[in-house]
């Protein structure tokens, strides 16, 4: 009788561990493009920046950052998230903004990631300019915003 020859037997730690290796390569893969796409596409990446913002003319806690142009890729608009009352996109070109969606954005420690460019949607004008360097947001849910950088 002849005797068949038999290939050796990887133990299941073996088998287990090239998945792992190509799930390893595939997720260091994608974090590396992720971290190339956030750096080099400023046009959907904003970072924090100080201003005082007011909801029905007393102090507010907000969160505000802005993108910055580089190299005519992103246009100077800020991003306002003033919790319980709304978030907003500032453009200061055009002097005018525009409510935003929580499906438009990710909010992260460092700053904000938008999904499609900063500067599409339809702006509108704000209430009239009381001071300087001001945006006076006609009321949403109830509440008049005013942001002063």
């Amino acid at each position: 009788m002849r005797s068949a020859s038999v290939a050796p037997r990887e133990t299941v730690g073996e088998m287990a561990k090239h998945p792992f290796k190509l799930i390893a390569g595939l997720f260091s893969l994608a974090l590396i493009a992720g971290v190339i796409w956030l750096i080099y596409a400023p046009a959907h990446w904003l970072t924090p920046f100080t201003g005082t913002v007011t909801v029905d003319e007393h102090p507010a806690q907000a969160d505000l950052y802005i993108g910055h142009p580089t190299n005519s890729e992103a246009e100077a608009i800020a991003f306002v998230h003033v919790p319980g009352v709304g978030d907003y996109f500032l453009d200061f070109d055009q002097e005018k903004y525009r409510e935003a969606s929580s499906k438009e954005f990710v909010r992260f420690k460092r700053g904000v990631w938008t999904f499609a460019p900063m500067n599409e949607g339809r702006f509108v004008p704000p209430l009239p300019f009381r001071g300087i360097n001001e945006f006076h947001l006609p009321p949403t849910n109830g509440h008049t915003v005013t942001v002063q950088f």
